[in-house]
């Protein structure tokens, strides 16, 4: 898109552009339907428990996710288009792994939360073809983070109670004291981390019968199932174990803010090994994730409050394309400085080479009789020097280079 001249056709033109895009179902995605059906009559409960309903639907498919895994896929939810650019390259590189992924990685300007996703393909997979509900978990985590992880746990309490939650070889549940002002109205909290830290389960169910019912019938959740999936299996099936390396560095503070966050150790090994330029974060502890409109491209915020708070600080257009034709650019000049550098190379080996040749062939000369003029001996005066007559005789033998 072309950046117009006046500042309010320029928005116009963005808007329409925005519309167009989310209306449009971009490569790999699966159109879905919406996010959630037409509300309950108006006498069917208060608007907080409308609201509780909307966000259980959201995030009843990844509450039973071990809390690193959760914490990243509410961070990458928050960048929805950047999800759908890692989900089209994936598929387009499926067999990249290891040291060559985080090196291709390295070529990519997602977030660091969208680049962990590739580590889990089966993750980004269901992220990638379901983009209406990636943005709308995205907008409801920003709106009311709180209120998310409390819906969170709410949902972790049934599925326990319902006896769908337990540990096993896969992960570790247990129930911990509730934080000081801790997001949930329980005394309380149920975690679940990977049985071995370095190999993540990504684990399957229902979410209309893993939770022992579904308790907002207006609002049914949201469900995704992998191919090969049996509705009739047991409530809770994992996949293979995925060893995650740096790739797993979220967490879930369960605290007062309701926020996610960040091993900054982790954190900073897996940037370093995944971006050219990262931009690392101090400190060896965890900190609280911040949210970076940066990577949010032009998908518009759920509000006008989350647009006032981070639309402003979103790059336009033209400082997009023009950060594009900077990247480009250096890339360009590093190509230009390579093969000027491979060119001064051959010139060098040239020279080595035209000098090796100048000496041979005066050695060649001084063994057929030839003699070098002295410093008085100048060209064409005397039958000396290059015209000197060969000692044999036969005319004269000039020396050719």
């Amino acid at each position: 898109m072309m950046p117009c001249a006046k500042k309010t056709t320029s928005l116009v033109v963005a808007f329409l552009w925005v519309v167009s895009v989310m209306a449009q179902p971009l490569p790999g995605y699966t159109q879905q339907p919406a996010a959630f059906p037409p509300p309950p009559p108006s006498n069917s409960g208060s608007a907080p428990q409308v609201q509780a309903g909307q966000t259980a639907s959201l995030v009843a498919p990844i509450a039973l996710y071990p809390d690193p895994m959760l914490a990243q896929i509410l961070m990458a939810s928050t960048y929805p288009l950047e999800v759908a650019e890692a989900y089209n390259w994936q598929t387009q590189n499926p067999k990249l792994n290891g040291t060559a992924l985080a090196n291709a990685l390295k070529l990519q300007n997602w977030d660091p939360s969208v680049k962990s996703l590739l580590s889990f393909p089966a993750v980004l997979k269901m992220m990638g073809t379901q983009l209406n509900w990636v943005q709308s978990l995205g907008n409801a985590y920003l709106a009311d983070p709180n209120g998310t992880m409390a819906t969170i746990q709410s949902l972790r309490q049934r599925a326990k109670s319902a006896g769908s939650l337990n540990s096993n070889g896969q992960q570790t549940v247990t129930t911990q004291p509730a934080e000081a002002g801790a997001s949930s109205a329980s005394t309380s909290v149920i975690v679940i981390q990977p049985a071995n830290p370095q190999v993540v389960y990504v684990p399957t169910y229902n979410p209309v019968t893993v939770y022992g019912g579904w308790p907002y019938p207006y609002y049914p959740p949201v469900a995704y199932y992998p191919p090969g999936y049996a509705t009739g299996a047991a409530l809770m099936s994992f996949g293979v174990g995925m060893a995650v390396g740096a790739a797993m560095w979220g967490g879930c503070h369960w605290g007062s803010n309701g926020s996610v966050t960040v091993n900054n150790t982790s954190y900073n090994n897996f940037n370093r090994n995944t971006n050219d330029h990262p931009n690392n974060l101090n400190g060896n502890g965890n900190s609280d994730w911040n949210h970076n409109p940066e990577h949010r491209g032009n998908v518009p915020y759920g509000n006008s409050t989350l647009q006032n708070r981070y639309g402003g600080n979103q790059p336009t257009q033209q400082e997009r394309n023009q950060a594009t034709q900077d990247r480009a650019g250096l890339q360009n000049q590093a190509t230009q400085d390579r093969n000027a550098g491979s060119q001064q190379q051959r010139q060098q080996q040239e020279r080595s080479q035209a000098t090796q040749d100048r000496s041979t062939v005066d050695s060649q000369a001084r063994a057929d009789g030839y003699k070098p003029p002295d410093a008085s001996s100048h060209y064409g005066d005397t039958r000396s020097g290059w015209g000197e007559e060969h000692p044999a005789g036969g005319g004269f033998r000039g020396f050719r280079r």
